[in-house]
């Protein structure tokens, strides 16, 4: 590492944690790369990291010490701020074993000024951003940078400051700064470096045409696919690297083992070369050293991908809340030591629906004994295999039982996907004629607009609703559930012999009969 001057520039990288705004915090937005403060004629260009975007990012600026330059720039006074002071002076005087004063603490910082002292000005430095980040900030949102991707704090007063930016990955080497303008360098650059990894986690939507995302619907038994997305970090100075992506799944959820895939620029990598362990909630992947992967450099992506499919637990835990699967990346974050880092969870979510038959004739009397098979297609040839399970009937991979409504009329259809199925009824309950057309059942359910910013526990699924032959049926969306009633209509007798209508037909007859032989003898 470069040794740091304190007269001009000092950075490091050191861990962060999310860091609340408080109410006496100023706001300020860098609009098309560059923030005003209007308090004097300084400023502090971020320069942008390959591969890492700072639109979006959120830093916390705190001008520990206030600087002043000798008109000859022969000296530099510095004074620290007040609302920082005291914190700053009991970390320091922690460090000389006594009460610390502004020249104490002047002092110790410029003794950290050689290469002997990395260590100690890290954590240094860390005990100071601990030790403020809850006090008073100017909070700075990236809503756009220039065309570089760089960003510039503009007319800043002199001072000496300290510059985080807002996480949530912890334990981190994340972006804290110290740097200092003066009259002597009013405009200081400086590389902002996030130096952690990341990972995004996607569901393969196969309706629609909608592909990865982060939000899908299935049928229960379907296969549905995974995977998460990375890159090589920066291991230079690491003698080994620890990297390690821990995967959690709703119980409702089942892992296909044998479609787990990794793969480093496009190139599968051996499964002897990381560790797969299941969890109690899921599986981990773990590379004790990536470093022993052989022809992987910096920033080379990373795509691990498997499959996985709703088990018959899902019929028991039908809510808008959907089945949850989501993944961290667990990574060395120091040379000097073991620690690690962890980013933040990325979710993504799934959802499934449940079918409430309801058998009666015209009347509203409830029918028992209907039987029913569900297809997928209008020609009935793609049949939707379904399994008895509790009360109701689930979509089986490979069991295919008859649907059959129970005394009360009711049958209960679990695990069905967006979409238009069909509903055949095999046998009639009995008395009743059997329905010659299939009825025809349409799912459309309407997801969040932005589908690659679900977050955990959050709404994915905002709406649900159903037909049949272009009528509306009853749905909601709160426990995915679609109502159907299927009605058979009471049947009317046929004349039979020994009716009524039998016996006017034989008098009728008769009196034509006896008609007919008192005109032949009268002739």
């Amino acid at each position: 590492m470069k040794k740091r001057n304190l007269i001009y520039t000092g950075l490091l990288m050191l861990s962060m944690l999310t860091t609340p705004v408080y109410a006496a915090d100023k706001n300020f937005n860098v609009m098309n790369g560059v923030c005003f403060f209007n308090e004097g004629d300084a400023s502090i260009t971020v320069q942008a990291n390959t591969n890492q975007s700072m639109k979006g990012k959120t830093f916390r600026m705190y001008r520990l010490f206030d600087v002043e330059v000798a008109g000859d720039n022969s000296s530099i006074s510095y004074t620290l701020n007040p609302v920082y002071a005291t914190k700053i002076k009991t970390i320091v005087g922690e460090k000389i074993g006594k009460a610390a004063d502004e020249q104490d603490v002047l002092d110790y910082m410029r003794s950290l000024n050689n290469t002997s002292n990395q260590s100690e000005y890290r954590t240094f430095v860390e005990a100071i951003q601990k030790a403020v980040e809850s006090l008073d900030a100017v909070v700075i949102h990236v809503n756009s940078t220039d065309e570089s991707g760089n960003i510039t704090f503009d007319k800043l007063r002199y001072g000496y400051y300290l510059i985080d930016e807002v996480t949530s990955v912890s334990n981190t080497h994340g972006a804290a700064s110290l740097t200092m303008v003066n009259t002597a360098n009013p405009n200081v650059t400086m590389n902002i470096k996030s130096d952690y990894p990341s990972v995004v986690k996607k569901i393969f939507e196969d309706d629609n045409s909608i592909g990865w995302n982060d939000i899908g619907d299935f049928e229960i038994n379907q296969d549905i696919q995974y995977k998460y997305e990375s890159r090589i970090p920066d291991m230079s100075g690491y003698s080994t690297y620890f990297y390690e992506f821990e995967d959690e799944m709703d119980p409702c959820l089942t892992l296909k083992e044998e479609s787990v895939k990794l793969k480093i620029k496009n190139q599968v990598v051996a499964k002897d070369k990381y560790t797969f362990t299941k969890t109690t909630n899921g599986f981990k992947i773990t590379f004790n050293d990536l470093k022993q992967v052989e022809n992987i450099n910096k920033d080379d992506p990373v795509e691990f991908s498997y499959s996985a499919f709703l088990n018959e637990n899902a019929s028991k835990k039908m809510t808008k809340a959907g089945y949850e699967n989501k993944v961290c990346l667990h990574f060395s974050n120091d040379p000097q030591n073991d620690s690690k880092g962890k980013t933040p969870w990325d979710s993504v979510v799934c959802y499934t629906y449940r079918l409430n038959g309801l058998k009666t004739n015209e009347k509203n009397v409830k029918l028992q004994g209907a039987t029913f098979k569900l297809y997928r297609d209008s020609k009935l040839q793609d049949q939707v295999k379904l399994k008895k399970n509790g009360n109701g009937y689930v979509v089986s991979s490979d069991v295919s039982e008859d649907v059959v409504s129970n005394e009360k009329g009711i049958f209960e259809i679990y695990g069905l996907d967006q979409g238009t199925y069909y509903l055949k009824e095999t046998k009639a309950p009995e008395g009743y004629q059997m329905l010659r057309e299939a009825v025809e059942i349409k799912i459309t359910p309407t997801f969040i607009e932005n589908r690659n910013n679900y977050r955990s526990n959050s709404d994915g699924l905002i709406n649900l609703e159903a037909s049949s032959f272009d009528k509306a049926l009853n749905a909601s969306y709160t426990d995915a559930t679609i109502a159907l009633k299927v009605i058979n209509q009471t049947g009317t007798k046929l004349p039979t012999t020994g009716s009524m209508g039998t016996l006017a037909c034989v008098v009728t007859g008769v009196g034509i009969m006896v008609y007919v032989c008192k005109k032949k003898k009268k002739e």
